[in-house]
């Protein structure tokens, strides 16, 4: 509570306690101190947090502070549980509070909270001195960018009311779904953040190149493994829009014989059909 003698513009102590909240150690450099300029008679905390019988005011700050990062620990470990499980909690909750630190969230909105996480693995790897880098760092920076991926997705505004195409939908109506996002990694992600969710203990998995994509139909996610060839198709036809010119693109690409790509197509096409891959 502010003191009667102190005079502080709303938005200035907004800043002020916020500055405080998020970056209690003062790790972006910013100093809490320098927003009060606008103040009259605030120079410290002390002139702005009352003491108590048995708090001082500073004392009644860290109990706010401390609640305000828990609850930022909570929400980084919810939106990255399977990277908390590979990681460990205690290295896990070492590398969330030090990137919370760095790189303090100003949005309302908590669900953008780990939108930097996997660049702050990748700047802030262990490895980062060595020649020779560490396969398991790869993984995690994976699967960190892969988990915040599905929430994206998963919030993600676009169209719902479509008609799903059928079997009978004639080959030129074949649109992808508004949601479809295709991923490309260099170890199982998939697979193990699949385990994860289903109450598996994967270990950590050898580098594998894999491709999945990821659908969202009625607000209920789909994950799909796919071939590599079959990767590249659905590139094509995201990009381009047009069964034919990926078709053709695909062609080009591979150097396929029309005939045999033909039969190839009419599998997968029956398959993604059936696993709502395309609307029209």
């Amino acid at each position: 509570m502010m003191q009667k003698t102190v005079k502080i513009p709303l938005k200035d102590f907004q800043q002020w306690m916020q500055q405080l909240l998020l970056d209690p150690y003062q790790q972006t450099g910013v100093n809490p101190n320098d927003l009060l300029s606008n103040a009259s008679n605030a120079a410290s905390i002390e002139d702005i947090i009352c003491h108590s019988e048995k708090l001082t005011a500073q004392e009644h700050l860290g109990i706010y502070q401390r609640s305000y990062i828990a609850r930022l620990r909570n929400c980084m470990s919810q939106q990255f549980g399977a990277l908390e499980y590979a990681l460990g909690e205690a290295i896990f909750c070492a590398f969330a509070d030090d990137y919370l630190a760095s790189k303090p969230s100003y949005n309302y909105n908590l669900s953008f909270l780990g939108a930097h996480f996997a660049e702050y693995l990748e700047n802030n790897r262990p490895d980062a001195e060595e020649e020779v880098k560490e396969d398991w760092i790869d993984f995690m920076i994976e699967l960190a960018r892969f988990e915040y991926a599905i929430g994206v997705i998963f919030d993600a505004k676009a169209e719902e009311d479509y008609r799903l195409a059928t079997m009978g939908t004639p080959e030129e109506e074949l649109k992808l779904v508004p949601i479809c996002e295709l991923f490309k990694f260099q170890f199982p992600v998939r697979k193990y953040y699949s385990e994860f969710k289903n109450g598996k203990q994967p270990g950590l998995p050898f580098e594998n190149e894999n491709y999945c994509v990821v659908l969202r139909h009625k607000f209920k996610l789909a994950v799909y493994d796919l071939h590599k060839e079959q990767y590249d198709f659905l590139n094509f036809l995201k990009k381009e829009k047009d069964i034919a010119i990926a078709k053709e693109l695909f062609h080009i690409h591979y150097k396929e014989n029309g005939v045999q790509f033909e039969q190839v197509w009419s599998s997968w096409k029956e398959r993604w059909i059936a696993a709502n891959f395309f609307q029209v």
